[in-house]
């Protein structure tokens, strides 16, 4: 973008340079017919640039007008600010003044905020810029960074570009001494500023082990006091109640926290007038008030705002020539409440049935939950370049700014371009609400899938206790097959593949148990038979033995389902476990304290309600009288309780709860199982 020329001499006097911190004001330079003034702009308010800029609002609007035109956008859209964009950056004056004395007193910063607030562009076009005047640009060494799975690694990559592959690499090494190590190894005698951007990302993105090692790292780091070394982090103020299992986190946040507040109308204006008028544009009377009222009763979108403010000169070709931007363009657009939705209804209406199917499939990916609030996800971009739709969609949503693409340890990632889009479009706040359930047990997946991959890499056999089991393997397989989750990664579909072929395994295993015991039971009937021939006393005592060992195999399904249930999880199974006991001791016309506890304690479990209700806490016993009608349980709560057992009632609510299972073709119920409650 060209510079724009220098004022003359005689605009001098009340066109200073001006530098935050320095003590001057722009009042004390004011011109009351500036063009600030024009739009209701007060310079009173307002404290003079950090970077050496000329604030060019404070010429009147005819001398804007006379100005170089430029009539590329000045405004970012939905990207963040870089560095480089500190001739864009306004309205945060201030602030950057504030965070610079901060940072140089103390040495480290967590700047917390609402999605949306600016924290990002704050630091890179605000504080970088300000600190470089500071230190000297060829002194400050910036080592930014997002935390992704390996944290150590997103670490790794300024520091390569920056000191080459070879010095870097001792920063890839997952111990909590390596952030110390790289300094002591890499700083010299240069200012270094580490930036860890989006903190969050530790939550979201790295594995426990991972995050854990990785913000005792940085503790270390931190605990050294080294003026040489400024840390800066941000992070959405909404994630804080992530770093309270981290008390030492929690002592970072007490000592080095600040809240970024929303922008006021003052700093607004500035924001909004000063990059068109930079270009030689104003806007008309009343405009920019309309812009600031529509931006407050939207959230606070800061992202948003550039994105509207962008979309209104790009639409504005020919006002622009004529150097004004008009309000019926502004109005035609939707304002900041309709701009992005319009754009993107129309990218996502340009589309087929099959490509907006696509498109949604894409999106999902990119969305997570973080308890009911959607937040964006990145992903390695590959995933999507499987299916030639798939990535022609991608690439069509790419070049519209719907969706950034960025280069990761040689690697291409793709996220939404900012959560202002996940909150304000219309088609995806429906479909998140439509697959809310989908992406909860989506993330559950890949949580799960993540933990098993890093627990096989050392005891395989440890690993085979995460695999996934019972109702929630049968949920995916269903999705799988209904193509409801195409795109995910390959640690994700090992872990599924592994789950399934460990169900096989099991239920092969549980087979072979069962004809085994049908073998054994068929040995004794025979011998039994025979014993018939020789003697009938013997024959029913033979009859006796193997009533008794049915009967004993019954109370051993009761526990066994109390133990599928408490100690795997595995809900599923431990029902079907109780109902084939309790069937069992039906065909004997018996009862079994053991089965009748395991029954009532599962359907407790689920929040059925239960005859057990009047204890307050885990019924701890069970006895039965010998008619089997009624049942005398004794609780933790330290009372006794009796009660009429009805076992008809029992059955059928257990068997309630696993019809649908039963039924459903897809579960990993077994085939000869399926008629288990079959008359009940």
């Amino acid at each position: 973008m060209s510079q724009s020329p220098e004022p003359n001499s005689n605009q001098n006097s009340h066109l200073e340079q001006h530098h935050l911190g320095s003590g001057d004001n722009v009042a004390n330079n004011k011109n009351v017919n500036s063009y600030y003034s024009e739009i209701g702009g007060d310079f009173n308010v307002i404290e003079g640039n950090v970077t050496h800029q000329y604030i060019i609002t404070q010429q009147s609007s005819i001398e804007i007008k006379q100005r170089e035109l430029i009539t590329g956008s000045p405004y970012k859209g939905l990207e963040k600010f870089e560095e480089g964009d500190k001739d864009k950056f306004f309205g945060r004056d201030s602030w950057i003044v504030e965070l610079t004395n901060h940072l140089i007193e103390k040495n480290v910063l967590l700047l917390l905020g609402a999605s949306g607030s600016g924290k990002s562009s704050l630091v890179q076009a605000g504080l970088i810029p300000k600190l470089k005047d500071h230190f000297g640009s060829n002194q400050l060494v910036n080592l930014t960074f997002v935390p992704d799975v390996n944290p150590f690694e997103s670490f790794y990559l300024p520091l390569a570009i920056k000191y080459g592959q070879a010095e870097a690499k001792l920063s890839r090494e997952v111990a909590e001494e390596t952030l110390v190590k790289v300094v002591q190894a890499l700083r010299n005698e240069s200012q270094w500023l580490i930036f860890i951007d989006q903190f969050e990302e530790l939550f979201t993105r790295t594995p426990k082990r991972e995050r854990n090692v990785f913000i005792n790292s940085l503790i270390q780091l931190i605990g050294k006091q080294d003026h040489a070394i400024k840390i800066v982090m941000t992070m959405r103020a909404d994630f804080l109640d992530k770093i309270s299992p981290y008390p030492s986190l929690g002592n970072i946040y007490q000592a080095y926290n600040c809240l970024l507040m929303d922008m006021e109308d003052s700093e607004l204006r500035l924001a909004i007038a000063e990059p068109a008028a930079r270009n030689g544009v104003i806007f008309e009377q009343g405009l920019i008030e309309q812009i600031i009222d529509d931006f407050k009763q939207q959230a606070g979108s800061l992202p948003l705002l550039q994105y509207t403010l962008d979309l209104l000169w790009n639409k504005s070709k020919h006002e622009i020539e004529k150097r004004i931007l008009k309000r019926e363009t502004y109005q035609q657009l939707g304002g900041v409440t309709g701009a992005l939705q319009q754009q993107a209804n129309k990218i996502y209406d340009s589309f087929n049935e099959q490509q907006q199917k696509v498109a949604e499939q894409i999106f999902l990916e990119l969305i997570s939950l973080e308890g009911k609030e959607p937040v964006s996800r990145r992903v390695d971009k590959t995933i999507f370049e499987g299916d030639k739709t798939q990535k022609e969609v991608l690439y069509e949503l790419i070049d519209n700014r719907l969706l950034v693409s960025k280069g990761e340890d040689g690697k291409a990632t793709v996220e939404v371009a900012h959560e202002a889009l996940i909150r304000s479009w219309k088609v995806l706040t429906e479909l998140i609400r439509e697959k809310e359930t989908i992406i909860i047990l989506r993330n559950r997946l890949y949580a799960d899938a993540k933990q098993w991959d890093e627990v096989r890499k050392n005891d395989l056999n440890r690993a085979k206790g995460e695999l996934w089991r019972g109702s929630k393997l049968a949920k995916i397989i269903e999705l799988r097959k209904e193509k409801a989750l195409p795109n995910l990664d390959e640690v994700t579909i090992e872990f599924i593949e592994a789950s399934i072929e460990e169900r096989e395994h099991e239920q092969r295993a549980e087979l072979e148990r069962q004809k085994r015991d049908k073998r054994n039971a068929q040995r004794i009937a025979a011998g039994s038979l025979i014993a018939v021939l020789i003697n009938s006393s013997l024959g029913w005592m033979a009859w006796q033995k193997t009533k008794q060992a049915e009967l004993n195999e019954a109370e051993s399904l009761g526990r066994y389902a109390l133990s599928l249930v408490r100690n795997e999880g595995r809900d599923l199974d431990g029902f079907m476990a109780a109902i084939k006991a309790q069937k069992i001791l039906q065909k004997h016309d018996r009862t079994n304290p053991v089965v009748i506890n395991a029954l009532q304690q599962l359907l407790n479990d689920r929040k059925e309600r239960n005859r057990f209700i009047d204890h307050q806490s885990w019924v701890s016993s069970v006895a039965i009288t010998p008619d089997g009608k009624t049942l005398v349980s004794g609780s933790e709560d330290n009372t006794i309780k009796v009660w009429d057992i009805d076992l008809d009632s029992l059955m059928q609510r257990s068997c309630d709860w696993v019809r649908d299972y039963l039924e459903n073709p897809y579960s990993d119920v077994k085939e000869e199982d399926r008629g288990v409650c079959d008359g009940i």
